[in-house]
């Protein structure tokens, strides 16, 4: 029996508690009581709290963990649930960083889930590792931690004993990598069988979205943003806009990529992307015309923009997201 302990902290989402735990309970029990042969628990799954009481989903329903953390001696595995509140989180329980970081140093092996992420990074252990959680969430985690790496496509990273996953759902797609690499390939395909869930999902690209980055404190980048923003569909002459801002085209570049990150280029790729991801939604324009709608001629080029940022071609996410409007279930 592997043990594994679920680590519920303040307004988790329920979710990322509940999905890994079913999954690890249910591999060698479900698949073997539907095939009718005797049932081989492979996980042993503890919920833990940081003081044993109640933890406060972020639904506002309360799940009771089985102990507090100080009850748990040994254990292989820790999952840590998503910890959005970090701040609050250590502020009531500034024990947990180093919790982890002991039964890591005694052996076990450590995931987070989700925004899990801030409270795995608090420990130091992802300090020159890369690391994955939702995407949302991607710019708090790169200000807070710049000795981790992030890779915010990603659907989950191994690091041999130390995991990530990126968001709520993505949990899922861990616990099943973990029981295949735990027990084994044709323990997993049992597990994705009985649990209906799709397995080796690889990328959360295709669920992301650019709202634009306006978490910075330049008013004349902000000012350039609000440009791109409002000329989407227009050709961009990055001279004129400069000129326009009364500022040299280098120094527009420099202090657009200081306050956001990007170039005023990679900046305008990804809006329009935006665009063409809701025209995409809609099901009504083809691609070639929402090429068009949003600044390019070459579609060819903008295709594989398209793919570069989401990770689909045009027709796999307009039937991913767009399915049930323009393909209903049971139509065909």
């Amino acid at each position: 029996m592997i043990h594994v302990t679920i680590l519920g902290l303040y307004n988790s989402m329920a979710t990322t508690v509940f999905g890994p735990m079913d999954i690890l309970n249910q591999a060698g029990r479900l698949w073997n009581r539907l095939a009718g042969t005797p049932r081989t628990p492979l996980f042993d799954v503890t919920l833990a709290s940081a003081d044993g009481k109640p933890i406060r989903s972020v639904n506002r329903v309360e799940i009771m963990p089985h102990c507090s953390i100080e009850q748990i001696s040994h254990t292989d595995l820790i999952i840590i649930a998503s910890a959005t509140y970090i701040d609050k989180i250590l502020e009531q329980n500034p024990e947990l960083p180093g919790w982890i970081r002991h039964h890591y140093d005694q052996g076990a092996h450590v995931a987070s889930i989700c925004t899990g992420a801030f409270l795995l990074a608090e420990t130091g252990l992802l300090d020159g590792r890369s690391a994955t959680l939702h995407w949302g969430f991607a710019d708090r985690f790169k200000a807070r931690y710049p000795n981790v790496r992030l890779q915010q496509d990603r659907i989950f990273i191994d690091h041999g004993r130390l995991y990530c996953s990126a968001g709520v759902t993505a949990g899922m797609d861990l616990s099943l990598y973990l029981v295949e690499k735990f027990c084994g390939r044709p323990a997993a395909t049992k597990s994705a069988k009985t649990m209906v869930l799709a397995m080796d999902r690889e990328s959360q690209a295709p669920f992301r979205c650019f709202p634009g980055i306006t978490d910075h404190t330049d008013p004349l980048i902000a000012r350039a943003q609000q440009w791109l923003e409002t000329n989407l569909a227009r050709e961009v002459n990055y001279d004129e806009l400069a000129r326009t801002l009364r500022i040299s085209r280098r120094s527009l570049e420099r202090r657009f990529k200081q306050a956001t990150g990007m170039t005023p280029l990679s900046y305008l790729q990804a809006l329009r992307v935006e665009k063409a991801r809701q025209l995409l939604e809609e099901g009504i324009a083809t691609f070639s015309e929402i090429t068009y709608a949003v600044g390019y001629e070459d579609i060819s080029f903008f295709r594989k923009l398209f793919i570069r940022l989401t990770g689909l071609r045009p027709k796999e996410y307009q039937k991913k997201f767009a399915g049930y409007a323009v393909h209903p279930p049971g139509s065909q």
